[in-house]
């Protein structure tokens, strides 16, 4: 299959500078060498705990944050080694939609000129007959980005704390769809939302990935959530993968205990159910100071000796099902 999106290596470490005079004594390592890949038209969910480096590696492979070290590869182009001209043109085809729906709308612009604000930066709206043509192109196009997320058209001359918050997320979708992207990440587009408006939200982007043929890198810390739009899914630990597989397999048969641990940690709808929880000692290490060998031994309920010695490779146990333990087996 076609690989959209190719990442290999992909690192983003942060200096800690100390002093009256500042120097560096250290790094955050908030993503540490991190490879994947996501099919055209496909569905990659990037799963773990606040902290672990997910919106990091998000944005770093948007170039909205400079790499570290690492090569992302997207449809062909080398992202990292464009010029400010070429990497503007590819910003048409990679499009992110934002955690906080509050956060991400200027509070001074109407929807209307939020959605037009690209289409003429990127000069998308050709006027034959002046700028009447403009602004009625302009107009038609804006109408139908809100058509697009179940928002009407006549919205458009509205601000942004008009709208609740799955209403100011539906805007987040349909700026990002302004320019007519491949390839959209999805930083924790549902977790800032109620349940039932993230489910409204969910079957919008799975209804646009159809009719768009849209890729999407999903970045979210709730599997439950995850399991309903992709279709595999990479577990991240203080910066690393631990395990990425199918999406079904991943649910049906987790082998890293950090992902056991995840899935355990998601609540049943049964009231009376009552499920052995996966106990994970003490709290997540700092990425400043990563523990050797494996990171998440000092959390681990099986660790050994050995896990604190040997950093384990992100190896495949079975066709398309890697995982970074050397229990595993």
């Amino acid at each position: 299959m076609d690989d959209l999106l190719i990442v290999e290596n992909l690192v983003k470490h942060y200096p800690i500078r100390k002093g009256v005079v500042p120097r560096v004594v250290g790094q955050v390592r908030a993503v540490d060498g991190i490879s994947f890949t996501i099919p055209r038209g496909k569905t990659l969910g990037l799963v773990g705990e606040s902290g672990c480096g997910k919106t990091t590696a998000g944005r770093t492979i948007l170039r909205l944050i400079e790499p570290t070290t690492g090569r992302v590869v997207f449809d062909g182009r080398e992202v990292f080694a464009l010029n400010a001209r070429a990497l503007r043109r590819l910003r048409r085809e990679m499009q992110i939609i934002f955690q906080d729906p509050f956060a991400s709308l200027n509070p001074r612009m109407t929807v209307g000129a939020m959605l037009a604000e690209p289409l003429r930066v990127h000069h998308l709206v050709e006027a034959r007959d002046g700028s009447r043509a403009e602004r009625q192109a302009v107009r038609a196009r804006v109408a139908e980005l809100l058509e697009l997320v179940g928002l009407s058209a006549d919205y458009a001359s509205r601000y942004p704390h008009e709208f609740s918050g799955g209403q100011r997320q539906r805007l987040g979708i349909a700026r990002a769809l302004a320019l007519g992207p491949k390839f959209i990440v999805c930083d924790e587009a549902v977790s800032a939302l109620d349940v039932s408006i993230q489910a409204q939200i969910l079957n919008l982007l799975s209804d646009l990935q159809q009719q768009f043929e849209l890729t999407y890198l999903f970045i979210a810390h709730d599997l439950a959530v995850v399991k309903h739009i992709t279709d595999r899914v990479a577990v991240m630990y203080l910066g690393e993968i631990v395990e990425e597989a199918d999406t079904e397999e991943i649910f049906a048969r987790p082998l890293h205990p950090y992902t056991q641990a995840l899935l355990e940690a998601i609540p049943v709808p049964v009231p009376k159910a009552r499920r052995a929880p996966h106990k994970l000692e003490g709290d997540a290490p700092t990425p400043a100071a990563p523990p050797a060998g494996c990171r998440f031994h000092p959390r681990c309920p099986m660790a050994i000796d050995e896990c604190t010695r040997a950093r384990p490779p992100l190896v495949e146990i079975t066709p398309g099902h890697r995982v970074a333990c050397i229990r595993v087996e």
